[in-house]
């Protein structure tokens, strides 16, 4: 996607994640996985890069959580379809005559990002200038190195050091 309108970002980003809810309900229950797969990649690849130019367009680190999430969606169908192992360590494959409810709820779960990208598009922000997020504190240790200065380690250490 080169340089786009606000418009068609969002637009892109409304139909591919429409798209691939269906998909995702189409590889609940399909025999044949491999085209309806590609496509869903697709889609959940225009929609994370949607994501991105959204960011960039509006200033709001806000739309980066949502790529996250579609990264995440396209790694978890991928292990779902190739199977996964058990707690004996054989590899399972999903039945292919039932529905897999893994994907039956992953489709909900697109169809829920959709609402909230619609949402957070349309939401005021209240703000001026661009939304960034919250920088956390870092992690609390007791053994961190502390800054002494050279003098008192010297004095400290033992040795007769001149002033």
């Amino acid at each position: 996607m080169g340089a786009l309108t606000e418009v068609e970002i969002f637009d892109c980003l409304a139909t591919n994640l429409r798209l691939a809810a269906e998909d995702a309900e189409k590889l609940a229950t399909a025999t044949y996985r491999g085209e309806v797969y590609d496509r869903y990649r697709r889609e959940l690849k225009l929609v994370e890069g949607a994501c991105y130019q959204a960011t960039h367009w509006r200033e709001d680190a806000r739309w980066l959580v949502l790529a996250k999430y579609t990264a995440e969606c396209h790694e978890r169908a991928g292990t779902w379809l190739r199977g996964w192992k058990n707690e004996n360590g054989v590899r399972v494959k999903p039945n292919m005559g039932t529905a897999h409810p893994l994907f039956l709820k992953l489709a909900e779960l697109l169809r829920d990002f959709q609402r909230k990208a619609e949402r957070l598009k349309t939401m005021a922000t209240y703000k001026v200038g661009p939304i960034l997020p919250v920088v956390q504190p870092g992690p609390h240790r007791e053994t961190r190195p502390v800054q002494v200065p050279l003098g008192m380690v010297l004095r400290n250490s033992g040795l007769i050091v001149p002033a």
